[in-house]
C-alpha cells in the first residue's frame, strides 16, 4: 500500500487494544486537533481528518474486523467462549486485563455476542442461565444447603467482610467441639443461651426446642430470586451497553 494504513497514522500495533488505539487518538488530536492549532495549515487540517478516520475505524469492532481483512486477509477468528479473552476482537475493552469476567460473560450470554442493543437487552433480561443462577442464589442466602445441630453456648454479632453486621452461634452437639455457625438475624434473635437448634439440609425451616419456624415463605423467596436476577441482568447490560 502506498498510503500508510490505520495502525501506521495513529502509531499502534494491529494487536492494540481499544485502549491503547483510544490513548494514541487522544494524544495525536492534543497534537493536530485544527483547535489547537493557531493558523491550521490544509496540510494541517488533512494530516487530522485522516487521524480521526483511522481512530473511527479501529475503535469500532466490525469496522476493524472487515478493515483487517482488507489490510492482512481474512484469518480465523476465535470461538466460543475464548473470542471474549481476546482484547482485539472482544469488542469489550475492559477484558483486556481481566481473566475472570469473559468467561463469567460467555457463561450467561453465550460465545456470540449479540448484534445490536435491542438483542442484547432481549438477551441480558430474558436468560434461563441468569434465572437459574438467582434460584441457586436465593437457596444459598437463606442456608437451604446448610444443616446444624447443637445446644446455643454463646452468641455473637461480629463485623462482617464489608463492616456489616454478621450474627454467629456458637453450637455444642452431643460428644462434639463447640461449632460457630453464622445465622440470619431473624433466628439469632429467637434464640437464647441453652436452647437448641435443630436444621437440616435441603431445609428452610428450622426447630429451637423442638419448636419448628419457617421464616421463609414463597414471597420472600421470589423477592430474593428478583433481586439477584436484577444485580446480575443490570450488570451483564452494563456490558453489553459499553461493547464496541
Amino acid at each position: 500500500m502506498n498510503k500508510k494504513n490505520y495502525y501506521d497514522i495513529l502509531g499502534v500495533s494491529p494487536k492494540a487494544s481499544y485502549q491503547e488505539i483510544k490513548k494514541a487518538y487522544r494524544a495525536l488530536a492534543k497534537q493536530f486537533h485544527p483547535d489547537a492549532l493557531a493558523n491550521p495549515a490544509r496540510e494541517q487540517q488533512e494530516h487530522f481528518a485522516r487521524i480521526a478516520e483511522a481512530y473511527a475505524t479501529l475503535s469500532h469492532l466490525e469496522k476493524r474486523r472487515a478493515y483487517d481483512v482488507f489490510l492482512f486477509g481474512a484469518k480465523e477468528e476465535p470461538k466460543g467462549r475464548f473470542r471474549f479473552a481476546q482484547p482485539h476482537y472482544s469488542g469489550y475493552p475492559y477484558f483486556q486485563y481481566d481473566i475472570f469476567t469473559p468467561y463469567i460473560h460467555a457463561f450467561f450470554v453465550g460465545g456470540k455476542a449479540p448484534r445490536t442493543k435491542e438483542e442484547s437487552l432481549r438477551t441480558v433480561l430474558f436468560n434461563y442461565r441468569t434465572l437459574m443462577v438467582s434460584i441457586l442464589g436465593a437457596l444459598y442466602f437463606f442456608k437451604f444447603f446448610a444443616a446444624m445441630d447443637g445446644t446455643v453456648v454463646e452468641r455473637k454479632i461480629e463485623a462482617g467482610l464489608f463492616d456489616n453486621l454478621a450474627h454467629y452461634l456458637v453450637l455444642k452437639g452431643e460428644g462434639e467441639k463447640e461449632k460457630k455457625r453464622r445465622v440470619k438475624p431473624e433466628l439469632y434473635d429467637r434464640v437464647k443461651d441453652g436452647d437448641r437448634v435443630q436444621k437440616d439440609y435441603f431445609s428452610f425451616s428450622y426447630r429451637i426446642n423442638d419448636e419448628e419456624h419457617n421464616p421463609v415463605g414463597p414471597p420472600r423467596f421470589l423477592l430474593q430470586v428478583a433481586l439477584i436476577y436484577g444485580f446480575i441482568s443490570g450488570g451483564l447490560y452494563l456490558l453489553e451497553f459499553f461493547r464496541k
